[in-house]
């Protein structure tokens, strides 16, 4: 597994499957899902105007995003309350979205950490989803091949990848997992 960190806009990466996450009480839309509504033109404001999506804890959404974004799919994960995203919950997120993505067998991700909420620094989102995301591996990552090819391209502002660099490596040692951390810079 590789874990890139890039400062280009998450509606830029090239994936085959986007990831971001919706707070179930934050109107409008900010951070990297509120990028992704602008770039869909909308799609997930109407999609919660029409009740059909709310952000409720672990809701999760598929869609085709044509080619409004540089992704074949894009996977939106409901993070409940933004207030109550303490740090077993954040985990939660991280193991959802393992599972998840593990069903779909994809192998190039693009993520944004860009949640915005008291508490919710880049380090303590990036710590806490890389602890659940990580304890959902296979024990020896060769078991698995898709895991063991994997790459999670994580989208951040240039002023945050520091903090979330620090937040992986934390969970890194914390795990004892192995894996490649890759900085980027925007293009």
């Amino acid at each position: 597994m590789k874990i890139v960190l890039t400062a280009n806009a998450i509606e830029r990466v090239f994936s085959q499957c986007a990831v971001c996450f919706l707070p179930e009480d934050t109107r409008p839309l900010r951070g990297g899902i509120g990028v992704i509504d602008w770039a869909l033109n909308g799609l997930i404001t109407r999609l919660i105007q029409d009740g059909r999506v709310g952000g409720q804890f672990l809701e999760s959404v598929l869609m085709r995003p044509d080619r409004l974004l540089a992704c074949e799919k894009l996977l939106i994960i409901g993070m409940g309350p933004v207030p109550s995203c303490h740090a077993e919950q954040v985990q939660k997120l991280g193991e959802k979205l393992h599972h998840t993505l593990a069903h779909l067998r994809v192998q190039d991700i693009s993520l944004s950490l860009s949640i915005n909420g008291e508490g919710l620094t880049p380090e303590f989102v990036a710590e806490n989803l890389t602890m659940g995301f990580l304890s959902k591996m296979a024990p020896d990552e060769l078991d698995d091949q898709i895991e063991r090819e994997m790459t999670l391209a994580i989208s951040c502002g240039a002023e945050e990848i520091d903090e979330i660099l620090l937040g992986i490596q934390k969970a890194k040692v914390a795990l004892k997992k192995h894996f490649n951390v890759l900085v980027l810079e925007s293009s």
